[in-house]
């Protein structure tokens, strides 16, 4: 599932194992149903398949496949094609950022949940017995992920510093 870049989508799983032919989905704008253009075509391509028709809202293009056709077949190819050169340009753009961010010796990526003090205050309540699921929630993050990566940090900076202090 995670991000929109690839089709396991939670969402689009469940609508598409419930619709039924017949059935019409409805999308905002093509780009929001597939990321590139082979796997836009090939989900329109598997819906009429199945009989079930795909309506867009908002593409200066209308799509409709109820209504088959030569003009609406062209419409799916540009607006898939554009979506994909969308996505490449939107991909160049973030790493000329992260790179220009680098040269210029500026954190990259997502800021931290957590700063220094609060990891540190977790990891001690954690180490006084407190359940991680329950300082997790109390701060507001998750437990999997959030809150073992900071203490990861936390431990990682509580090694160095002794390390320079040795």
């Amino acid at each position: 599932m995670r991000t929109g870049a690839n089709l396991d989508r939670e969402g689009l799983t469940v609508l598409l194992a419930f619709a039924r032919p017949g059935d019409r989905i409805y999308v905002l704008t093509l780009d929001r149903l597939g990321r590139n253009m082979r796997e836009t075509l090939n989900l329109v391509h598997d819906l009429t398949q199945r009989g079930i028709h795909l309506r867009t809202l908002g593409d200066k293009l209308a799509v409709d496949t109820s209504e088959p056709g030569p003009g609406s077949e062209m419409a799916i190819a540009l607006l898939a094609m554009f979506a994909q050169m969308e996505r490449i340009y939107m991909l160049e753009r973030a790493a000329g950022a992260r790179t220009a961010k680098q040269a210029r010796g500026l954190p990259t990526g997502r800021p931290a949940k957590l700063n220094a003090t609060t990891r540190a205050g977790a990891a001690q309540r954690i180490k006084d017995g407190a359940i991680p699921e329950q300082v997790a929630a109390e701060l507001g993050v998750s437990r999997s992920s959030t809150l073992y990566r900071e203490l990861r940090k936390h431990r990682e900076s509580v090694t160095a510093q002794v390390g320079q202090e040795g």
